[in-house]
């Protein structure tokens, strides 16, 4: 379904930065080869707000098809499993500068499989997972989080006050970017926080997605690309405010937002000032920003379709690493599909022995590797480089060579 009106200020003007065509969903994986002909396909355009200059796509997917049986497994990265366990200890210090002698409730939006949540119980913390993917809901409930299977929005927000209290901490991580109803989120997120709790909400950022060229962040589970001029803009409609921000490397560039109610029991710290500041300066708010942008992401293409184009003629076997849904999104606008790239590895079970989407390439366990060597391997979980070429040291040992795509391709190590 197209929309014209833009999520945070609602206004009617979205114009088109770039046109991806029409592709199939980044995580409808494919069974087998029969399913090929039934596959749907969806207009994908990055689009600018003229008002708020917020950036969105302008086609909106029934969320169930995209989140009730979700693919993505937090505890799959022992990178993200480390983050957790740093993102913990950060929070609890924040709530104890103001509540000494408790351990706060802490609950967290989209909480997967609970690998997050797991840690604040461990401390002796009271939790609540909320999330939309039955099967996830599942496995963390196995494991002793307590979680419920239901979108966050303002109605389960007053279901969750009326069933289970207010919250002193809201977690809300990789999960903004997937939000149709911004205000939905923004007024649930307002209900369910105690009068000096606050939210935590980590999005991957506008000023990485352009610096570094990660139009791979463009597909129809990423709705919306947050800037903290878009926090703000957004938030303040809910009588709720910015009181500190951080800069993180988690997923190719995130910043983590912190949020209290106006006038909360925190100061407002420098550091939000500052990357407005910084955020101005670069452009983001400027329609020719990202004209250019459009034309650096047409370059990209033609230069990575040259590279992998230069290893078949020269008889390489070329493989890909990650059936992520940003990898997904990268091969269907550069097309490459199964005539140019042999295979796709991914540490998932729940996508090995399936078939990608759009493009059509098998997909394995990483040991599949070791099985049938490629010579280059092409990078689509890039945000995880340093731990995949650490992970696979035996490849490069082996004589492969890793295919960095962005901003240009490279080679690492």
């Amino acid at each position: 379904m197209k929309t014209t009106e833009c999520r945070v200020c609602r206004g009617n003007n979205l114009d088109v930065i770039l046109d991806y065509g029409k592709v199939a969903l980044a995580d409808s994986f494919l069974n087998n080869r029969e399913e090929i002909m039934g596959e749907k396909k969806y207009p994908l355009k990055l689009c600018i707000c003229d008002s708020c200059k917020h950036l969105q796509i302008d086609e909106i997917v029934d969320p169930s098809l995209l989140f009730q049986n979700y693919v993505y497994e937090t505890g799959i990265s022992p990178s993200v499993i480390a983050y957790t366990q740093e993102y913990t200890e950060k929070l609890l210090e924040i709530h104890h500068m103001n509540e000494t002698d408790s351990q706060p409730r802490v609950l967290e939006i989209a909480s997967n499989d609970g690998t997050g949540l797991s840690v604040f119980q461990e401390k002796g913390c009271k939790i609540l997972g909320i999330d939309p993917a039955e099967n996830l809901v599942s496995v963390a409930n196995s494991r002793g989080i307590r979680s419920i299977a239901k979108f966050f929005n303002l109605e389960n927000a007053q279901y969750i006050v009326q069933e289970f209290g207010e919250w002193d901490i809201a977690i809300a991580r990789n999960v903004m970017a997937h939000v149709s109803d911004l205000h939905g989120l923004s007024e649930g997120v307002k209900v369910i926080l105690s009068p000096t709790g606050f939210a935590v909400i980590e999005v991957p950022h506008l000023q990485t997605m352009f610096e570094e060229l990660q139009y791979d962040q463009v597909f129809h589970e990423h709705i919306g690309y947050h800037s903290l001029d878009s926090f703000l803009k957004l938030f303040s409609q809910y009588d709720m405010e910015v009181f500190d921000v951080e800069k993180m490397w988690i997923h190719g560039g995130s910043i983590r937002v912190y949020l209290q109610h106006s006038s909360g029991p925190r100061a407002i710290s420098d550091c939000v000032a500052t990357l407005l500041e910084e955020e101005e300066a670069l452009g983001l708010y400027d329609r020719s920003s990202w004209n250019e942008f459009a034309e650096r992401v047409l370059l990209q293409k033609v230069a990575l379709r040259d590279e992998i184009k230069r290893l078949r003629e020269e008889g390489k076997k070329v493989a890909v690493y990650g059936a992520s849904g940003k990898g997904q999104s990268l091969l269907q606008f550069c097309e490459l599909h199964n005539s140019s790239l042999d295979y796709v590895v991914d540490k998932s079970e729940l996508k090995q022995g399936k078939i990608t989407p759009g493009t059509h390439i098998p997909i394995y366990s990483n040991a599949h590797i070791y099985e049938d060597i490629p010579d280059v391997i092409l990078l689509c979980a890039w945000n995880f480089a340093d731990e995949i070429v650490k992970q696979e040291n035996r490849f490069i040992a082996l004589g492969g060579r890793f295919l960095h795509p962005l901003p240009m391709p490279h080679y690492i190590p």
